[in-house]
């Protein structure tokens, strides 16, 4: 850092390091006192003409600033004796004095210790220490609103008000879908983070038929929402088809009354949010109707025939719908994603500040992790944040070192038991020094089309002579602390007798990790889908100001390859390692503008009336 330094720069350091050290009310507290002590108590003894009230004009405040602005790093070092020349012109109170001093003082003392500060012969910048603050002023991201939508009252059922009835079908219905075989059930089980996520939309619709149907809650069930008919083995067919039918036209008109609510009440108008009440409503006809039909498709059971055909109708909405939310307060380009997000992340994973000051380790690590988690959404095609959410890694090695590891080498393996836990994919590190994330088709949404895969993790090359497994072993194992101020990873090899190894300082095991997941919160268990989302969409957001979120790397990476005129081969390749097919890719991530899809054959018709001018004016 540079020692021409004046006072102005110097204040803006020491917030920085305040802001880094203290909750955000204390430490504005302390950085308001701290201006105070200089504007009104030490600006006056170098020469500034005092303020002549309580609160200082605007005008004073100008005249302080640019006051201050010439005041470098040499004079600086004179600030108590010219805060006692202020004291005594201005003649505050005791306790005004104490306070101010001490904060001066603090000040000072801080300043002592940098590099730049006169006759300190410290480096002019630390090998160790960030590259600048994170957040660039843009605020909370909640208040970077999307839409124009104002906030309203929930009326969703509260956990409390669900009766043990609901609870414990709730609890059945979970198993229905969950595990691996269940009589009479016809389709393969769902993971158990999709069947939260309906069961969550139940308790919606559960509030809805409480607060506007005025249904009891003691008398709230799934037999509310799809009312079961015996039609297997009933006496009479025909009488149990009527019922039946009957049973269609009643959940037919309340799931129109449910989505005119939705619409005019609560604003909803994506053909998305319908789609995902239809499809777990479905799942309830299913469950309600499983021992009751013949036929496979359950083309037997009327509500299920209604249920799809709302179902069909959403979908072909969704062609023509345009999001609700600003895509522009959300939109960045992949280079740009690179350069102003994922690159600073990067850069910020050291253990000092900018100005120097020492950062704890779990900040430390917390920087390590979010950077690792940018870097393996956009190092390669991105993946849905589910795959990275419920990611693990094994916590033991085989009793007998693989003969085709070095000496010196560093070995992640697969568990032993891997067939055993194919609900989730696992990191592991071959022999040859390569990562790979191991996908089965049970552990990722579209696996039963695209099967088990195994993803290589780009170690991506940077200037520094650093490498992304670097950082992606340092948040798995940790790092040294080297003696010039370096890190190292523990996946690093060392020559023992020739390099000193410093501390060891832990990231991922500084949480306490609960299990063998590879991503923790802050208290070391994994990730709910709404904390992950938030927690990759917050650095986007401190960074860029820009509200983007995992899923949406999908849409950016397919709409700039799209856009950028890529072969079919590259566009299948693309498709494949974000897992789904071209078709899909082209019609549910191309976010290009009608304008992007006409110009390349709009280049190409005017190509080709230009060769056929030239060719015109030189026959003639």
């Amino acid at each position: 850092m540079k020692k021409n330094l004046f006072l102005t720069d110097i204040l803006g350091l020491y917030a920085t390091h305040i802001q880094s050290k203290h909750p955000q009310k204390k430490a504005q507290e302390i950085i308001a006192q701290t201006e105070t002590a200089i504007n009104r108590y030490t600006l006056p003894g170098w020469g500034l003409e005092p303020f002549k009230g309580r609160k200082p004009t605007r005008v004073e405040i100008d005249r302080a600033t640019a006051f201050k602005q010439g005041i470098n790093v040499e004079q600086f070092t004179t600030a108590l004796e010219a805060q006692e020349k202020a004291f005594e012109l201005l003649q505050p109170s005791d306790s005004s004095k104490e306070v101010y001093r001490s904060r001066l003082k603090e000040l000072i003392s801080w300043s002592s210790q940098q590099s730049w500060w006169p006759g300190n012969t410290l480096p002019e910048k630390s090998v160790d220490c960030c590259g600048g603050r994170r957040r660039r002023g843009y605020g909370i991201m909640a208040k970077t609103l999307l839409t124009s939508r104002s906030a309203l009252p929930p009326y969703g059922l509260q956990p409390e008000q669900v009766s043990e009835k609901l609870k414990a079908e709730f609890e059945h219905f979970y198993k229905f879908r969950t595990s691996a075989h269940w009589p009479g059930r016809l389709e393969d089980p769902v993971k158990t983070t999709a069947c939260r996520n309906q069961i969550r939309l139940f308790f919606h619709l559960f509030g809805w038929f409480h607060l506007h149907r005025r249904v009891p809650l003691e008398e709230l069930s799934l037999n509310t929402l799809i009312p079961p008919v015996e039609l297997k083995y009933a006496a009479s067919k025909e009488a149990a088809a009527t019922m039946a039918a009957k049973v269609g036209d009643y959940v037919d008109r309340w799931v129109c009354e449910f989505c005119n609510f939705l619409i005019e009440e609560r604003g909803a108008r994506s053909p998305h949010t319908r789609k995902n009440y239809l499809c777990a409503l479905l799942a309830v006809a299913k469950f309600q109707y499983h021992n009751e039909i013949t036929s496979s498709d359950y083309s037997e059971v009327p509500a299920v025939k209604v249920l799809r055909g709302r179902l069909s109708l959403a979908t072909k909405e969704l062609k023509n719908h345009v999001p609700v939310a600003d895509v522009d307060k959300k939109w960045l380009d992949v280079t740009e994603v690179l350069k102003l997000i994922v690159k600073p992340l990067r850069d910020e994973c050291q253990p000092k500040l900018a100005c120097g000051s020492p950062r704890s380790l779990k900040a430390t690590a917390y920087s390590f992790q979010r950077y690792v988690l940018w870097g393996c959404l956009t190092y390669s095609p991105p993946r849905r944040q589910q795959e990275l959410r419920e990611l693990k890694m094994a916590l033991e090695c085989p009793v007998k070192r693989p003969v085709d590891v070095p000496p010196d080498g560093l070995y992640q393996p697969l568990p032993t038991g891997r067939n055993r836990d194919r609900n989730y994919g696992y990191l592991y590190r071959t022999p040859d020094g390569r990562w790979f994330k191991d996908v089965t088709s049970e552990s990722y949404k579209t696996g039963k089309t695209y099967g088990h895969q195994d993803l290589e993790i780009p170690n991506v090359q940077f200037p520094d002579g650093r490498c992304f497994y670097d950082y992606l072993e340092a948040w798995l194992y940790g790092y040294y602390k080297m003696p010039d101020g370096s890190w190292r990873s523990c996946g690093t090899a060392f020559k023992p007798g020739e390099q000193e190894v410093g501390r060891l300082w832990p990231c991922r095991l500084q949480f306490e990790a609960v299990g063998e997941f590879v991503f923790v919160r802050h208290n070391g268990t994994p990730f709910a889908e709404d904390s992950m989302a938030s927690y990759i969409s917050n650095a986007a957001h401190a960074l860029t100001g820009q509200r983007l979120t995992p899923h949406l790397l999908r849409d950016i990476f397919a709409t700039h390859f799209l856009d950028n005129g890529a072969s079919d081969s590259d566009i299948a390749s693309l498709a494949y390692g974000m897992g789904h097919s071209p078709q899909i890719l082209r019609a549910s991530y191309d976010r290009r503008s009608p304008v992007q899809k006409h110009r390349p054959i709009q280049l190409a018709v005017m190509e080709l009336v230009q060769k056929s001018l030239h060719s015109d004016s030189t026959s003639e």
